[in-house]
């Protein structure tokens, strides 16, 4: 069945998401474990499952449990680093900088994209609808009550979004021809592989609301999430000239 242009194509489930997420204390219970995330969290970059290994004196594949258990708990994050000839990119982990609060504000989220999906007959286009409602409050909270704008480019619409973008920590980047944002990191990405409807909308929904609030002539059409391991896209549409002028 095609999809809505207003909503997020599901992204597939990975074995991680069926994983219950293991707790604090499960975390950091073992001391090996504790070693893996002080080493990645001492690094300014990602490092790979073998240069963990040398540096911690563990097997590769026990220091590949540890960051599993890592990235599923929030505290690292996986992703692939950029092809540096043939063969298969390298997988790489980081420490995220999430606090214990960050992570509750997690949790959070996890409840109410639960919330979402069994209570909304359609949750890609209720998450949609919650983050246009977020994105518009946001705009006018900034502006102030009564504010008037005046009419804004495209160009100047798109790069206010990926200055909201990369405050949040999506680490966006508009694509050559600029008829799309590449979002390169997400930071719900873990939700967003097990609740991918949900969370991809909402993002969606607060690329739409912040345009449209802006009175903006583009708008974003889709989200196709996990393009690449490490790349999901928000398209764009530019209104008609024609239309713009009448």
């Amino acid at each position: 069945m095609p999809h809505s242009p207003d909503t997020a194509i599901p992204a597939p489930r990975s074995a991680a998401s069926d994983r219950s997420a293991p707790s604090y204390h499960q975390v950091l219970a073992s001391a090996s474990r504790q070693a893996v995330l002080e080493l990645l969290r001492s690094r300014a970059q990602p490092l790979g499952v073998g240069e963990v290994a040398r540096h911690v004196g563990l097997h590769q594949n026990t220091v590949r449990f540890h960051l599993d258990l890592l990235v599923d708990a929030g505290y690292a994050i996986r992703r692939s680093d950029a092809p540096k000839g043939p063969g298969r990119p390298r997988v790489v982990y980081e420490a995220t900088d999430a606090t214990d609060g960050e992570r509750n504000y997690r949790l959070l989220a996890e409840v109410l994209a639960q919330h979402i999906v069994t209570t909304s007959p359609r949750p890609g286009e209720a998450a949609a609808s919650a983050g246009r409602t977020w994105a518009g409050s946001t705009k006018r909270r900034h502006l102030g009550a009564g504010a008037v704008t005046a009419p804004i480019s495209a160009d100047a619409a798109i790069a206010e979004v990926v200055r909201m973008l990369g405050d949040i920590g999506f680490a966006p980047e508009v694509s050559s021809d600029a008829t799309a944002i590449n979002l390169r990191r997400c930071p719900f990405r873990e939700l967003a592989e097990s609740n991918p409807e949900v969370v991809c909308g909402a993002h969606l929904g607060m690329i739409q609301g912040a345009l449209a609030e802006m009175g903006a002539p583009v708008s974003a059409t889709r989200l196709l999430p996990m393009v690449q391991p490490d790349l999901c896209i928000a398209t764009l549409k530019r209104a008609d000239p024609a239309r713009i002028s009448s």
